[in-house]
């Protein structure tokens, strides 16, 4: 698997959101701490996506509420 290339941005970030999710994913960087919640987000948009191709084709407890899109 080859590495992504990185890029250098420039962002204004409320500095609390960034502490929280430091403290949230165990990061010891603030970049890193950016990379695990964009993966965060990007997983969860794989998994949404999953539900609602499988959504009314089987029976799955939506103990989480994410099939309610």
């Amino acid at each position: 698997m080859q590495a992504e290339a990185k890029v250098r941005k420039q962002f204004l970030l409320e500095h609390g959101k960034i502490e929280m999710v430091r403290r949230l994913t165990h990061a010891s960087t603030d970049t890193e701490a950016i990379n695990k919640a964009l993966d965060m987000v990007i997983a969860n948009a794989k998994i949404h996506r999953t539900l609602m191709s499988v959504k009314g084709k089987c029976k799955i407890e939506d103990v989480f509420g994410r099939l309610s899109d």
